[in-house]
């Protein structure tokens, strides 16, 4: 386990450098803004290395809601190059096709802040409280709908000791006021869906292991 940990801190540092390296804001208060949050999920992945808290799903989950995040930083999150990426690999313009009026990324990575955290967070909880696996998750789901709160406070917060333009590019609002609001409802939707997912594996691994048990 501690192996496959350390692979994926590795590769995660390697990467999250070398976006920064390609990032077309290098050197930008802005960009180094962004990515205080790349280095608080990278020593959050090196603390576990030493405390062994998360099992294995919720790191790789942890490692995978990293690389969201950090594809989000290098572009400032509103000016991530999707819609140019999808067109180059599938010849689908998503612009188009969905009639986007705002850049989306900052919405998928709230989403897979709901759907990667969720099994982390869990970890968490029965390793601190030593509680059951139905009630950690419970706790965990909630846990997770607090943490977008409180992010989107910080967020606010932040953005109130900053230029205007430094702002408006820090928070990603761009022009929709209820983007908080539609930000933690997606978080919620993704922690639904890990909630559904994590249930299923684990009541199935509890039915095999009542079958071995029989036979």
């Amino acid at each position: 386990m501690k192996k496959f940990k350390i692979i994926l801190c590795s590769i995660y540092l390697l990467f999250a450098i070398y976006l920064m390296t390609i990032s077309p804001y290098a050197n930008t208060s802005e960009l180094y803004l962004n990515n205080i949050g790349t280095l608080f999920l990278f020593l959050l992945m090196i603390f576990d290395l030493y405390k062994n808290t998360l099992g294995k799903y919720g790191f790789f989950g942890l490692f995978l809601f990293s690389v969201f995040h950090s594809i989000g930083s290098t572009w400032l999150y509103s000016f991530v190059p999707y819609n140019e990426w999808v067109d180059s690999l599938f010849g689908v313009n998503l612009e188009e096709y969905f009639d986007f009026s705002r850049n989306h990324y900052d919405r998928l990575v709230h989403f897979s802040f709901g759907v990667f955290l969720l099994a982390a967070t869990k970890d968490l909880i029965i390793k601190i409280y030593k509680i059951n696996f139905k009630s950690a998750l419970i706790i965990a789901f909630l846990s997770i709908q607090v943490f977008s709160m409180f992010y989107e406070l910080l967020e606010w917060g932040i953005a109130f000791s900053l230029s205007e333009d430094m702002a408006e590019s820090y928070n990603g609002q761009q022009g929709d006021m209820w983007d908080a609001h539609k930000d933690m409802a997606l978080a919620m939707v993704g922690s639904m869906i890990s909630w559904f997912v994590i249930s299923f594996s684990n009541r199935k691994e509890n039915n095999s292991a009542e079958d071995i048990a029989i036979n």
